[in-house]
């Protein structure tokens, strides 16, 4: 569907404003009032269960019901309620509500609540954060008129993620019944799209394979292999910004995963990337091994064979810090780059020559004659890592080369899909992400 027919997209509202909390507010009450199901449901997760059958056993023609948003609770007729019911609904799983009635008095300030909800005698005062806010200080405000009277107030945390899985839960009944809410599929619509981390990760059974970062369903499916990486035997990266595993094999010290396509978008492939060599230190590990394995163009990974490609890639640091690399291939070189005695001798520590003005190494072995000598002329390493802005036209006066490997495996995403069908699945995909781990350190040995 057209993005721009969604009912919770307004037409002359901007990206940046999009999905302001009053606005979900009225779009998530919208939903209340107009699927019976999804309200039983949510209501049902919020009383307890006597409330609950109070509320919905018998039903007279007196029987009130009520539902806005917006409403100063000060002006709330208090004596048509027994019971209150007051909810922080955040984005935070793990919000603390066991100090709800110890939060500051704001006084006078008028106390607006994003959404009540009336049936019979209990009332339930809903405040509404797109974020992990901690909103308590904002909600007892709203119900301290209730609080100060001695009325039996509940304080509940309710997430946003308790919000999609209801609406999920509710959206799969209605298709089983041939049924569908324009309403709730608007909402989780909206929402992926919005606040993807309201959203549990699903099997890749069910998620629809996408490269494209950023996209609600590459969204999903990195949650879902976070996941995966989070229970296999290896520790998560500790850096934001980069998805992967790091792995203690001295000659590597990570191994990344992404979703790509391949064939004019016709081969969807989990990509598992490793950097053998990628610092002088790892080096020594590889350079001191035979290399034939270089040559490799399968992996077997449960006894299954996997394509495999390996690049060849010269990386350029400064102070520790990366600065520029070039990644090629063996039809890329007129004679190899890659060998032993040009890791002991060439790669390292090279220093300008003010004298001759040339990166030297030693006796005046000078960088960019190495280069040329290896690569063909129609391979432009000059342009590829940008030489001449990188270094020549610098005031650096080292840089250190590294001699490594860029490794990918390829693994069909239809493999994921089989070993990954329901929630439980994430044990068998941890599992095999080991195995790729362990295929991957069987290469250098």
């Amino acid at each position: 569907m057209d993005h721009h027919l969604n009912l919770f997209r307004f037409f002359n509202e901007s990206t940046e404003k999009e999905f302001i909390e009053n606005n979900l507010s009225r779009a998530f009450s919208i939903c209340l009032t107009n699927n019976s199901f999804f309200f039983n449901e949510y209501i049902k997760a919020i009383v307890t269960t006597e409330d609950y059958e109070y509320l919905f056993s018998s039903i007279s023609e007196d029987t009130k019901y009520w539902l806005d948003i917006q409403i100063d609770t000060a002006t709330i007729e208090k004596e048509s309620f027994s019971k209150v019911y007051a909810i922080a609904m955040t984005s935070d799983k793990n919000l603390d509500i066991s100090d709800f009635f110890t939060q500051p008095d704001f006084g006078e300030k008028k106390k607006i609540t994003d959404i009540i909800i009336s049936i019979k005698d209990i009332a339930i005062i809903i405040e509404v954060k797109r974020t992990g806010e901690d909103c308590k200080a904002q909600l007892y405000n709203q119900v301290l008129p209730f609080v100060k009277e001695n009325y039996n107030v509940i304080p509940k945390r309710f997430s946003w993620q308790e919000i999609v899985k209801l609406m999920e839960k509710v959206k799969h009944v209605e298709h089983l019944m041939y049924q569908k809410s324009v309403f709730i599929t608007d909402f989780l619509q909206l929402s992926e799209i919005r606040f993807p981390h309201w959203f549990e990760p699903k099997p890749f059974n069910v998620l629809p394979f996408s490269s494209q970062q950023g996209t609600p369903n590459y969204i999903q499916l990195a949650k879902r292999m976070r996941q995966a990486l989070a229970s296999s035997k290896f520790e998560l990266l500790g850096y934001s910004g980069r998805l992967g595993i790091a792995v203690p094999f001295g000659w590597a010290s990570e191994i990344i995963p992404e979703f790509q396509s391949y064939e004019n978008n016709t081969k969807d492939c989990v990509v598992f990337y490793i950097w053998p060599g990628n610092t002088k230190q790892q080096g020594y590990q590889i350079f001191n091994k035979p290399l034939a394995w270089q040559d490799k163009e399968t992996l077997t990974i449960n006894g299954i064979e996997y394509e495999l490609e390996i690049a060849f890639n010269v990386k350029l640091c400064h102070f520790n810090r990366y600065v520029s690399g070039i990644t090629f291939y063996k039809q890329d070189v007129i004679e190899p780059l890659h060998t032993a005695d040009n890791f002991y001798n060439k790669s390292g520590k090279w220093v300008w020559n003010n004298e001759t003005e040339k990166w030297c190494k030693g006796a005046c072995n000078d960088f960019e004659q190495f280069m040329d000598e290896h690569f063909k002329p129609e391979f432009k390493w000059r342009e590829y890592s940008k030489w001449t802005d990188n270094f020549t036209n610098t005031d650096r006066n080292y840089f250190t080369m590294s001699l490594g490997y860029e490794v990918t495996v390829f693994i069909p995403y239809s493999h994921f899909k089989t070993i990954d069908k329901n929630e439980n699945d994430i044990v068998a995909v941890s599992e095999f992400i080991n195995n790729v781990a362990d295929a991957f350190q069987t290469l250098i040995t």
